[in-house]
């Protein structure tokens, strides 16, 4: 038995808009990005003011911190926005494929509200050219391998 996948986030970035500083206990990266979504609960586009705020300490760990917001259609056609704050840590030297972080929602979507506002998703990133894939898991329900 597998998580059950619910949506998958299409976002893509354009490397000359990312922000770095360096400095001697760690460096900070700053990727503003776009994207879409498309799935049964939820179609949208990611709203202006998108991004992946990457810090890495000292010691060489990376915390990564996604913030963004889509505004579209619930499952029920009623227009919505969706908010995802999807946060990792990755070890020094360690970028696993895919990478993995755990989302939290918010909604105004009266349709959807109950659902995301509970505490039982994945995510799994994966790496593409332009951008990167985010899968969201349901924790809670199971389908066959």
């Amino acid at each position: 038995m597998a998580d059950k996948m619910i949506m998958e986030f299409h976002i893509t970035i354009n490397p000359e808009d990312r922000s770095e500083m360096i400095t001697k206990n760690g460096k900070v990266v700053i990727i503003p990005f776009g994207g879409s979504v498309e799935s049964d609960l939820f179609c949208g586009t990611v709203r202006p003011g998108a991004a992946d705020i990457q810090v890495t300490n000292a010691g060489g760990t990376r915390h990564m911190c996604a913030k963004y917001m889509f505004v579209g259609k619930d499952c029920a056609g009623q227009e919505c926005s969706l908010y995802v704050e999807n946060n990792g840590y990755f070890e020094r030297g360690h970028q696993p494929r895919p990478f993995e972080a755990t989302p939290t929602f918010m909604t105004d979507s009266e349709a959807l509200a109950d659902y995301f506002h509970g505490a039982h998703f994945r995510a799994e990133g994966w790496g593409k050219p332009d951008g990167v894939d985010i899968r969201i898991f349901d924790l809670n329900q199971q389908v066959e391998e």
